[in-house]
């Protein structure tokens, strides 16, 4: 009798659960529902923490997930895949940087390999150079078999000027196999070569001679401001620009007049090549010590298609920041840094310079 009881005890208890059970599904169904349309988050984690087999659960999968389809094979389907794709060619660098040395021009590239594996069969090669005015003297590639993570490669190529005018755009490819054999193509980007003061030669001349062979030349001018530098830092750069652009120094001179600086210098030089003369004139001004200084360049010449790339030659060299071994230029952050009086290594040759 006891266990009669005792089982019919059990049995009504457990209807009663489950009539309580669906009642509270169906309101727990409502409520999840409703926090989907305004959360669905947050619907989410409270399905997540425990009511995977309710039909609200069902009902919410199925209402959220009908258009994805599970990959066949696969015990369960991704949905989200939280990857970064990662192009090899990012991950291998090709540098360039180049400069006159005696009478020859040198090109020089820097393949580093930034990646974490060895890189194989690697070419460097020129894509196209100035050919009217420059001459290659050696091949026209270079190979390496291998660069490991973090390594470099640096090979030059050199070239002899056939004009005392160079000017034109230089640029080399890098192809190189990856750790999973995959081929790769990068380019450098242009090497521009505007370039006059480098094929010349100093020609001594008086300053009465000087005057009087100007007045039977061709001639250019330019005005352009440089608010970088003071007038006085701009005379001492323009004087060093004009002996290590190969002209003679014929004259120098700098004053000031009621806080205002009157400076000028003038140079004489002929081409390697055509032996043609050129000079140059060139005339700053400015308050003293305070930095914004307007500078004005002269060019006269025998030979007209010497003048305006001379003046852009120069121009460039009075503005711009360049590094001084290798002439390749600074980027913005070295600028900025070198303006606040620190001393920064150039990305190119990794010489220290310092204003």
């Amino acid at each position: 009798m006891m266990e009669g009881a005792l089982g019919i005890i059990v049995i009504t208890m457990f209807l009663v659960c489950c009539l309580l059970a669906l009642s509270k599904g169906a309101e727990e169904e409502a409520e999840i529902v409703q926090m989907s349309r305004t959360h669905p988050q947050e619907a989410w984690s409270v399905l997540r923490e425990g009511v995977f087999e309710s039909d609200a659960y069902r009902r919410y999968e199925y209402q959220h997930r009908r258009h994805q389809r599970p990959i066949p094979g696969v015990a369960k389907s991704i949905f989200v895949v939280d990857t970064k794709a990662q192009s090899k060619s990012d991950e291998v660098v090709a540098l360039r940087g180049g400069e006159f040395i005696g009478n020859r021009m040198r090109f020089k590239v820097k393949v580093r390999n930034d990646s974490e594996f060895t890189i194989t069969d690697v070419t460097v090669y020129l894509l196209s150079f100035p050919k009217e005015a420059l001459k290659l003297v050696d091949d026209d590639d270079c190979r390496f078999s291998k660069i490991e993570p973090g390594g470099f490669r640096s090979p030059t190529f050199d070239f002899l000027p056939t004009q005392d005018c160079v000017k034109g755009e230089i640029v080399a490819g890098v192809s190189y196999i990856d750790e999973r054999g995959k081929a790769h193509t990068i380019s450098t980007k242009p090497f521009i070569i505007r370039s006059v003061c480098d094929l010349l030669l100093p020609d001594q001349i008086s300053p009465e001679e000087f005057e009087l062979r100007l007045k039977g030349h061709e001639h250019g001018e330019i005005v352009f401001k440089v608010n970088e530098w003071t007038p006085e830092e701009m005379f001492e750069k323009a004087l060093r620009l004009v002996y290590e652009s190969n002209f003679f120094e014929v004259s120098s001179s700098i004053d000031a007049t009621k806080g205002i600086v009157f400076a000028n210098i003038s140079g004489y030089a002929k081409g390697k090549y055509t032996g043609k003369n050129v000079g140059v004139q060139i005339s700053i001004t400015g308050p003293a010590g305070r930095k914004g200084a307007s500078c004005t360049i002269r060019v006269t010449g025998e030979d007209q298609a010497m003048i305006l790339p001379a003046i852009d030659d120069i121009q460039e060299r009075l503005n711009a920041w360049l590094c001084p071994m290798c002439g390749s230029p600074l980027t913005l952050e070295n600028v900025e840094d070198l303006k606040e009086g620190k001393v920064i290594c150039c990305p190119f040759c990794n010489v220290s310079i310092g204003r």
